[in-house]
């Protein structure tokens, strides 16, 4: 797997937050660069995905790890939020 190309994908997630204007981000680059249309499809290809759903497959597959993360933290929601604060 190449570690550049998900980099990448981890930058433009932080950058945008959102599916869409990351994915039109990443679209983008594509379209401006050769040398990442054939990493892209190689790291496809070794990851099992269509060239089409890859960067929307890592996207979530992303996101859900991040929430995950702050699940471990954070196991009793309530508690981070401040709901068992009683007056």
């Amino acid at each position: 797997m190449d570690v550049g190309i998900t980099e990448l994908f981890e930058t433009l997630i932080k950058q945008y937050r959102e599916l869409e204007p990351s994915l039109a981000a990443f679209k983008q680059a594509l379209e401006e660069d050769i040398t990442l249309q054939d990493e892209y499809t190689e790291w496809c290809d070794a990851m099992g995905y269509s060239e089409k759903k890859g960067f929307e497959e890592f996207y979530y597959e992303y996101i859900e790890h991040s929430d995950s993360i702050w699940d471990s933290i954070y196991p009793n929601k309530e508690e981070f939020d401040g709901y068992d604060l009683q007056d």
